[in-house]
Order: C-alpha cells, then sequence, then structure tokens
C-alpha cells in the first residue's frame, strides 16, 4: 500500500487534533511522513500491521504516552525515537528487530518496554539510564550477553529474560 492510498484510507488532516489513535491491524506497509504533524497525540495503536520501518517525523510526537508497534515486522528504529521522551509504555514486541539505537536512553519516563520476539543479539547501554523502568521484557531474542547498565534499573520489578 503507497503512502497516497494510507492517506486515502486515513485522513491524517483530519485526525490532526486526536489524542488517540488506533491503526492496528490495517494491514499497513509503510506511514507517511506526516504522521509527524499529528503533534497531539498521547496513544498510538499502530500493532498488527506489516511495517517494515518508521520515518524519522515519527520522533515529532512527541507528546505520545504509550506507542505500540508490536506485531509489525520493523528491523530497525529511526534514532528520532529518543526524542519521544514523554513515553510510559513502549511496545515493540513480535518484530525483526537486530538491534536499537542509543537514542532509546532517553526515554526516561518509559516504566514499561516490551522488546520479545524479535532478533536482538545486543543491547545498548543506554538502557541503564531507563531508571523508570518496572517491566523489561526481553524473552525470546538472541541475547548472549546484556549490558552493565542494566544494574542501573533499581525500580525494575519484572524482567522477563526466557531464551530460544
Amino acid at each position: 500500500m503507497s503512502n497516497s492510498q494510507i492517506e486515502g484510507r486515513i485522513n491524517l488532516a483530519a485526525i490532526q487534533n486526536s489524542s488517540r489513535l488506533d491503526f492496528s491491524f490495517m494491514q499497513l506497509t509503510s506511514l507517511p511522513g506526516s504522521i509527524g504533524n499529528l503533534t497531539s497525540l498521547i496513544e498510538l495503536d499502530l500493532s498488527g500491521n506489516q511495517l517494515i520501518s518508521l520515518p524519522e517525523s515519527i520522533g515529532n510526537l512527541t507528546s505520545l504516552i504509550e506507542l505500540d508497534l508490536s506485531g509489525n515486522q520493523l528491523t530497525s528504529l529511526p534514532e528520532s525515537i529518543g526524542n519521544l521522551t514523554n513515553l510510559t509504555k513502549l511496545f515493540l514486541g513480535k518484530n525483526q528487530l537486530t538491534s536499537l539505537p542509543e537514542t532509546i536512553g532517553n526515554l526516561t519516563n518509559l516504566i514499561a518496554l516490551y522488546l520479545h520476539f524479535n532478533q536482538l543479539t545486543s543491547l545498548p547501554e543506554s538502557l541503564g539510564n531507563l531508571t523508570s523502568l518496572t517491566i523489561l521484557w526481553l524473552r525470546e531474542n538472541q541475547l548472549k550477553s546484556l549490558p552493565e547498565s542494566l544494574g542501573n534499573l533499581t525500580n525494575l520489578t519484572k524482567l522477563y529474560l526466557q531464551a530460544r
């Protein structure tokens, strides 16, 4: 589906002032760069689509508190994800992520981070900056070791590490 098809199905201009959007299970393969204009959003659900990448403009959604990208085909995240500093919940499970950008460490308000069922082989040291984190799901990845900085996550109450 092309960006024009997405914009035809979803009139982004008409929903510009929305605070919560659910675009789950719409068979989206890409997002238009104009998604970054939806700066009033506090919750965005893009789960269960076929997204393989995100536009850098996703980082403009600085009011977001919850972002669900689970169940897509993402292999990486844009550096701009680190601009989403108000996020408290980030769902990235069931993708094809092989790494995370260092900027993920900027998300210091995160309480829950779901990274299960990906292809992660390592984690950035900056993950240790997420000191508000209480839940971290890492199960079913290809991790051989964990960064020393995870010891900084003193509020962590649930850590899921089960291997394949």
